[in-house]
């Protein structure tokens, strides 16, 4: 989430800091726990330190003396909050909690009072289809090259927008056989293989051109894959931006973001035969449940229970008033 969605959503409360100034009760785990979370994600880090911030706050009291009431006071102090925001609390605080138990300091039943809420799936409204997509990519041309292929990446790869941020020009490879991957370093520091359409590797060449650099693979080159105008690479928030402006640009009355566009290459996909097993490697998901979602949505209003049902409307009577 951004910032300002944070805040909205109580995600960072006012007079917390990082971890390392929660509290003078955590013995310094809250610092230690925050920072082996920045090596794998520099943003899960910051919002995980912001809601441990907050329960140690409303705990008030050292870590070893924790109880289950504890616990459910801090469930209820979440209430108001939405059912994502109440889960991203609680997975924070319970992978918190975790680590503690892993160093001896708390027994396990604080654990068993946390349970995530179920979220809501939202996924299935949130993309362009292909019309709106080859708008977008107008739009964001009209922005610059590097809004264009940004969203050409994001279009036909699915990849996460830090993803994105951190892909490198030396994560391009070609296999044996001469076709062309990028390798993506995804959540928790797992690595997947993404296959790059000849189309998508012209417009990076296209790129690489423009900046006076040599589009020949390179172990040892570490050149970002989509490079800002100084030739570094993009800050999250900075790809949010060029995504929401290219767009507005292109007149779409979506509140498209690079997520969206994550959700439009799967939804794609599926619609032109993509099994779940594939959209789940492509995707980086870690349970194939969610790739085979996408499938359902996609291709499953194509032949319903509805479409055997003998009943017939009355066309002739009089309209319903």
């Amino acid at each position: 989430m951004k910032r300002e969605e944070c805040e909205a959503e109580g995600l960072i409360i006012s007079g917390i800091g990082p971890a390392a100034e929660m509290t003078d009760r955590d013995d310094g785990y809250a610092d230690t726990f925050v920072q082996s979370l920045r090596a794998r994600s520099g943003h899960t880090a910051r919002s995980y330190g912001h809601c441990i911030g907050r329960f140690l706050a409303l705990v008030g009291k050292p870590l070893d003396q924790v109880t289950v009431a504890d616990a459910a006071a801090y469930l209820a102090s979440l209430n108001g909050l939405s059912p994502a925001s109440r889960a991203h609390h609680i997975s924070a605080v319970r992978s918190f909690l975790r680590f503690l138990q892993g160093q001896g300091v708390i027994p396990t039943t604080p654990l068993d009072v946390l349970r995530r809420p179920r979220v809501a799936v939202t996924s299935m409204s949130r993309y362009v289809t292909q019309e709106e997509a080859e708008r977008l990519l107008e739009g964001a041309r009209k922005i610059s090259w590097q809004c264009h292929l940004s969203c050409a990446v994001m279009l036909l790869t699915g990849v996460r927008v830090s993803e994105l941020a951190q892909a490198q020009w030396r994560h391009l490879y070609r296999d044996p056989e001469g076709r062309l991957g990028l390798l993506v370093v995804g959540k928790g520091g797992r690595e997947r293989v993404i296959k790059v359409r000849d189309d998508l590797f012209g417009l990076l060449c296209e790129g690489r051109r423009r900046t006076g650099l040599p589009i020949d693979m390179d172990a040892r080159d570490t050149r970002p894959v989509v490079p800002s105008s100084r030739g570094n690479a993009y800050h999250t928030r900075t790809l949010h931006k060029l995504i929401a402006g290219a767009a507005k640009k292109a007149g779409l009355r979506k509140p498209v973001s690079p997520h969206w566009l994550r959700h439009s290459f799967a939804t794609a996909a599926a619609l032109g035969g993509a099994a779940a097993f594939q959209l789940q490697q492509d995707l980086g998901h870690a349970r194939l449940e969610t790739s085979q979602r996408y499938v359902h949505w996609a291709v499953g209003l194509r032949e319903s229970a509805v479409d055997h049902v003998g009943i017939r409307l009355d066309s002739g009577g009089d309209s319903l008033s």
